[in-house]
C-alpha cells in the first residue's frame, strides 16, 4: 500500500511550471560530466522518461551494470556511472524528475501518505538491499531454520512472544503471576542458555525487522535485549542500543550551555511571557491576544546570580582551554607549554604547518596495537590536527586575556560584544565539548520493542530501561579502562577517559515525535521531584546518509580517490568524524550537485534528552568531576534494585492500564509470529 501511493504521487512531468503547492524540497540535478558522458546521461534519461514509475530505478541500474568490468583510472567514466546511481537512489527514495528548457529537476512533493509511511518508504530500497548479499540470507537461512537443542527442536520464532500465553494471563490472572516478567540482558559473543544461539546474532536478527537499514556503527557503543522470563524460551520483548553522540546538535548544546548563545543568554534576566486575551471595549465582546513579559527574578537575586555565573563561565572557559593544550604533544611544533603569553607569530607557524600537510596526506593507515603513542601523535595526519587544535585554542587564550576586566561579569560581557571574543568562547566550549561527547554522553541509537509486546506499549519499556542503572554500570565497566585513541594520538601518550554515564540523547524518525517517549516522566522514590525524564529539548531537521547506497559509496569512494591522487577518507581515527558522511558529501560537491539538499532528511524530527545524574549539567559543562546518581554505582544490590523498581513503574503505570483501553485480546488473537519472520518480509 506505501508504495502504490508512492507511485500515484511521483509522476514524471516534462516542460511544465512545478506549482510551490505541497512541495517539500525542488532542486536541480545537473551532474558535472564530461561532454561523451553528458550525451549518454540524457540518452539514458531519456529511457527513463519512457518506463513506468516503477520500473525507472531498475532502467538505471541496468544501466550500471554494462559497467561492471570497467577501468576504475577512467575517471569521467567513474563520474557517470557514480552520477547514475546517486540517482537511482534518489528515485528509490520518492523523489521526480522534471525537465524545463533542459534543465533537470527533482522534486518531492506531500501526498495523502503519512510522515511515517513516506519515510519508512524511502528507507525501503536500501533495507531490501541488505538482504541481497549471500552471507544475509544465509544468516537468516540459519536461524530461522529448526535445530535440535536441549532435546527440542526450535528456530529463532521461539523467541517470539507467544500471544496466547499473553492472551491467557491477561484474562485468567493468577495470585503472585505477572503477565510478562521483564529484564534486560547484555549483547555479547555467548551462547543463549535457552535456545543456544549467539546471543548477538538474535539482537542482529530482531535489528534486521526495523524498517531503517541495518549499519554497523564505529566508536563506542553497547547492545541489549530486553526479555520475557515468564515464557519458557525467554522471548524477545525489545532491542536497544547505545552508540557515539553526534558532534554538533544545536538545540542540545543550546539546552546544556555549550553554545555562545546559551551563555548569552544565562547572562540575561530571567523572565516569562504571559498570553492571554483582552476585551476590546465598545465591540460587544470582541477579544485580542495579548502578551507581556514579566521578570521572574528581583535586580538583586538576577545580579547576585550573573556574578556567581559569570565567575563560573569564565573560570571554566580558561580552564577548558588549559587542559586541552595540556593534552597536546608539543615537541615537534613551535611552542613550549611553558609559555604564559602566546604569541601571534606562533599561531601563524602552527597554522602554516597544518596548511602544508593538509593536501599531502592521502591513503592515512590505521594502526592498531598501538605501543608508542609519541610515533603515532608525530605522523603526518596527527602533527596536521595537532598544530590546527594548538593555533585555535591559542587564538581563543589571547582573545580572552586581552578582553579580560576587574569583574568577571564585564568580562564575559566584553567577550560578547565581538566576533573574535564569541569564537574564543565557542573554542574554549568545544574543547571541553569534545571530552564529553567521547566519555559521559550517548545517543540511543537503537530502540523499540518486537511484536506482540508492541501492543503492551513495550517499546515504552524498552526507552526507560535503556536509561537503567544496569546500563549506566555495565557502560562505567566497559569503558573505564578504554585508551581514547584520538585524545592518545594528540597528547603522545595513553589517555583514558573518564566513563561515567550522565546523558542520553535521541531523536524521532518521524516529526510527529515518538510514542514510546512521550510522557516518560517517572518520580524519585521519595515522589518529590523527578527521577528519570526524557525531555523533548526542540525541532531539528537534521542531516543524515542512510538513504544513500551501499553501490553509490563505492562509486564515490573509487571517484574521490583518482580526484585526490589517493584516499583522503580511511576510517582512520584523527581523519574526521563521520567517514561516510564526509564520504558522501565530497561526493555530490565533486560532481557539482548540491549535497545539503540530498543529505537533509527533509522531516522535522524532536530532540530529547536524558540526565541520569543529579548533576548531569555541572558535569557536562566541566564543573565537576563527580556524577551524583540515584543508587550507588558500586554496589550491584542497589543496581538490580532500581533496575527493577523502573519495570515495575513501567508495568504499574503503563500496561496494567493499557491493557484495558485497547482491544487487546482482538490483537493478540490476531497476532501471527510468522508474520515478522524476515523470510516472510516483502522484498527480503
Amino acid at each position: 500500500m506505501v508504495i502504490s501511493q508512492t507511485r500515484k504521487a511521483c509522476v514524471f512531468l516534462e516542460n511544465i511550471e512545478l506549482s510551490d503547492e505541497g512541495l517539500i524540497a525542488r532542486e536541480t540535478f545537473n551532474p558535472k560530466l564530461s561532454s561523451e558522458y553528458e550525451i549518454k546521461f540524457r540518452q539514458l534519461l531519456a529511457k527513463v522518461k519512457s518506463a513506468y514509475f516503477e520500473n525507472r530505478a531498475d532502467v538505471i541500474g541496468s544501466e550500471i551494470l554494462k559497467y561492471e568490468r570497467v577501468d576504475e583510472k577512467d575517471l569521467n567514466l567513474i563520474k557517470y556511472i557514480t552520477a547514475c546511481s546517486i540517482l537511482k537512489d534518489l528515485l528509490q527514495q520518492g523523489w521526480s524528475i522534471s525537465f524545463n528548457d533542459e534543465k533537470i529537476e527533482l522534486f518531492l512533493k506531500q501526498d495523502k501518505m503519512s510522515d511515517k509511511d513516506r519515510i519508512r518508504y524511502r528507507m525501503n530500497a536500501e533495507r531490501c538491499a541488505q538482504f541481497n548479499t549471500n552471507a544475509a540470507k544465509e544468516f537468516i537461512n540459519r536461524l530461522e531454520k529448526k535445530k535440535k537443542y536441549n532435546g527440542e527442536l526450535l528456530s529463532i520464532q521461539n523467541l517470539i512472544g507467544d500471544p496466547n500465553l499473553l492472551f491467557e494471563r491477561i484474562n485468567n490472572p493468577k495470585q503472585g503471576q505477572r503477565i510478562v516478567e521483564p529484564y534486560i540482558q547484555l549483547v555479547s559473543q555467548a551462547r543463549d542458555e535457552h535456545t543456544g544461539y549467539k546471543i548477538n546474532d538474535i539482537w542482529k536478527y530482531f535489528r534486521y525487522t526495523w524498517s531503517i537499514p541495518y549499519k554497523s556503527m564505529p566508536g563506542r557503543n553497547i547492545f541489549y535485549l530486553v526479555r520475557d522470563k515468564a515464557q519458557k524460551f525467554h522471548p524477545v520483548i525489545g532491542i536497544f542500543a547505545l552508540g557515539n553522540s553526534v558532534l554538533n546538535l544545536t538545540v542540545r548544546d543550546n539546552d546544556i550551555g555549550w553554545t555562545v548563545t546559551a551563555i548569552k543568554n544565562q547572562m540575561q534576566r530571567k523572565t516569562k511571557v504571559n498570553n492571554y486575551k483582552q476585551i476590546i471595549s465598545e465591540t460587544n465582546g470582541k477579544d485580542v491576544k495579548v502578551s507581556n513579559t514579566i521578570f521572574t527574578e528581583s535586580e538583586d537575586d538576577y545580579n547576585n546570580r550573573i556574578i556567581n555565573d559569570s565567575s563560573k563561565i569564565i573560570g571554566a572557559l580558561i580552564g577548558n582551554i588549559n587542559n586541552a593544550i595540556k593534552d597536546i604533544y608539543v615537541m615537534d611544533l613551535p611552542y613550549r607549554k611553558q609559555t604564559k603569553i602566546p604569541r601571534w607569530e606562533t599561531i601563524r607557524e602552527l597554522r602554516a604547518i597544518s596548511d602544508a600537510l593538509r593536501d599531502s596526506l592521502l591513503d592515512n593507515k590505521k594502526t592498531v596495537n598501538v605501543k608508542d603513542w609519541k610515533a603515532e601523535a608525530r605522523s603526518g595526519l596527527f602533527r596536521k590536527k595537532r598544530a590546527q587544535e594548538l593555533a585555535n585554542l591559542l587564538s581563543a587564550k589571547i582573545a580572552i586575556m586581552e578582553a579580560k576586566k576587574p569583574s568577571c561579569v564585564d568580562w564575559l560581557n566584553e567577550l560578547l560584544k565581538n566576533d573574535q571574543g564569541k569564537t574564543a568562547i565557542h573554542t574554549a566550549l568545544i574543547a571541553n565539548r569534545k571530552n564529553k561527547i567521547g566519555s559521559n554522553m550517548m545517543e540511543i541509537i537503537v530502540c523499540g520493542a518486537v511484536p506482540p509486546y508492541n501492543d503492551l506499549l513495550g517499546g515504552k519499556l524498552v526507552s526507560i530501561l535503556a536509561c537503567s542503572p544496569q546500563v549506566i554500570a555495565d557502560y562505567t565497566e566497559k569503558y573505564n579502562k578504554q585508551i581514547s585513541e584520538i585524545a592518545s594520538r594528540m597528547k603522545g601518550s595513553k589517555v583514558v577517559r573518564d566513563s561515567h554515564l550522565v546523558f542520553l540523547g535521541t531523536t524521532s524518525l518521524y516529526s510527529v515525535g515518538s510514542s514510546q517517549y512521550n510522557r516518560i516522566k517517572i518520580p524519585n522514590s521519595k515522589g518529590e521531584g523527578t527521577r528519570l525524564e526524557f525531555k523533548r529539548m526542540g525541532i531539528t531537521e537534521g542531516y543524515g546518509t542512510v538513504y544513500f547506497s551501499k553501490e553509490t559509496t563505492h562509486y564515490m569512494g573509487k571517484m574521490l580517490e583518482i580526484i585526490q591522487g589517493g584516499k583522503k577518507i580511511n576510517n582512520v581515527f584523527g581523519e574526521g568524524t563521520s567517514p561516510r558522511f564526509r564520504m558522501i558529501s565530497k561526493g555530490l560537491s565533486a560532481l557539482e550537485i548540491k549535497a545539503d539538499a540530498f543529505l537533509r532528511h527533509h522531516s522535522p524530527r524532536i530532540v530529547y534528552s536524558i540526565e541520569l545524574a543529579s548533576n548531569t549539567k555541572e558535569i557536562l559543562l566541566n564543573l565537576t568531576d563527580k556524577a551524583i546518581y540515584p543508587f550507588d554505582i558500586n554496589s550491584d544490590e542497589s543496581i538490580n534494585k532500581e533496575t527493577e523498581s523502573l519495570i515495575n513503574y513501567w508495568y504499574e503505570r503503563w500496561l496494567t492500564k493499557r491493557i484495558t483501553t485497547i482491544d487487546i485480546n482482538k490483537r493478540l488473537r490476531e497476532f501471527n509470529p510468522e508474520s515478522i519472520l524476515l523470510s516472510n518480509t516483502k522484498g527480503v
